[in-house]
């Protein structure tokens, strides 16, 4: 209410989006307030009602319904920023909140400026205590009001509220913020040395990895799966666990994310990828064209042409399975063996194109060639990706 009411004093043009969950006593009081407000000022308000499914943490799913109603009213009054109240109290125990937990984080406390689900995001108020605020709101006469769940200890933030925030003296306060700014600080550095020195692409050389100390080690992991898995936190305990591996292991090792998902080391390299990548296009006839897994064209190299006859039709362009070999001149191939003996990545393998005729028979396989039966002088179809 403070916010909003500095807005309205300094002239913004702004319009406000209020989220009311239902689940609290008092949530229809505070939402009377903010639209008593908003009429007297004729201020344009948007008011959302989303129900819990009760499938998933509430906060979580609160947070995510609250982003994306702000984000919906964001875009259709093409607004140019979306502004919260959080202050320093909520940056405070955000912070005294990881450092319980011993979490890692990218940014300790909360920033002042930001961007989310595609919006700008600024916090005007994040270096008021919320003692100031209150003060402001009393002397200004400024309606607002209590949130009773915050008195409940059934939430951790309310108990490191009363249990270490609030006992807090000014200098004590003044100490954690520089505790804060200062792991910030060393973050950023941190941050700025590998983005700097690697050069990721979602692969990381094992060898320059080991070179580092445990600090740097812990960042370019996480740096690692972020870029990789953007919308999944990963605990202390499992980077750990994948340092351990990443020592000991001398074969390399496949770590399961996800359902769809996998950390793999092979060949001095550590990257995710997914499980999974099965594809299948049928051909009726012979066709050109490009898609994520394959082009095919009407010229190209001798290793990437084929012959096609009438009766190989319907064909079947898939990925590579496990038991998949070829008729070379000089026997059978296992496609398995080709993947090993060229050190082909396990990411690549998944998604490696083979074709198959009506039979059931490989009659072509990318970087092996067709087989015996299908090449001629006179090819008809190439596969040149």
């Amino acid at each position: 209410m403070m916010l909003l009411s500095l807005c309205v004093k300094q002239g913004y043009d702004i319009v406000v989006a209020h989220v009311n969950y239902k689940l609290r006593k008092s949530a229809d009081r505070d939402e009377k307030i903010v639209s008593d407000f908003c009429k007297k000022h004729q201020l344009s308000l948007y008011s959302d009602y989303p129900v819990y499914d009760k499938k998933e943490n509430f906060q979580v799913w609160a947070r995510e319904t609250r982003y994306n109603f702000f984000k919906e009213i964001y875009n259709l009054e093409k607004c140019d920023s979306l502004l919260l109240a959080h202050h320093l109290d909520d940056s405070l125990e955000n912070y005294l909140m990881s450092k319980e937990r011993n979490s890692e984080s990218w940014y300790y406390g909360i920033k002042a400026e930001t961007f989310h689900h595609g919006m700008k995001i600024l916090r005007p108020l994040i270096k008021l205590r919320k003692k100031e605020i209150e003060q402001y709101c009393l002397d200004n006469k400024i309606e607002y009001g209590f949130d009773e769940t915050n008195l409940s200890y059934q939430y951790t933030r309310n108990r490191i509220r009363y249990e270490q925030l609030e006992k807090m003296t000014d200098e004590e306060i003044l100490e954690l913020q520089k505790e804060i700014e200062k792991k910030n600080y060393r973050q950023d550095m941190n941050l700025n040395y590998i983005k700097k020195k690697y050069n990721f692409n979602n692969e990381l050389k094992v060898r320059d990895y080991l070179k580092e100390n445990d600090e740097i080690k812990t960042l370019i992991l996480r740096y690692l799966l972020k870029q990789s898995c953007p919308d999944k936190s990963f605990s202390s305990d499992f980077i750990d666990d994948l340092e351990d591996k990443i020592k000991t292991s001398e074969k390399g090792f496949k770590i399961k994310i996800d359902d769809n998902k996998l950390i793999v080391s092979e060949y001095g390299l550590l990257y995710c990828c997914k499980k999974k990548d099965d594809f299948k296009y049928l051909l009726d006839k012979i066709e050109y064209l490009e898609n994520d897994y394959f082009t095919l064209a009407d010229k190209g190299e001798t290793i990437q042409q084929m012959t096609i006859e009438e009766n190989d039709f319907p064909l079947t362009i898939r990925n590579y399975k496990n038991q998949d070999k070829i008729k070379l001149r000089f026997g059978h191939k296992k496609v398995n063996r080709f993947f090993i003996d060229r050190k082909i990545l396990y990411k690549d393998r998944i998604k490696w194109p083979v074709v198959e005729n009506k039979d059931g028979q490989i009659i072509f396989v990318k970087d092996i060639g067709c087989d015996v039966n299908h090449y001629s002088i006179k090819p008809n179809l190439f596969m040149v990706k």
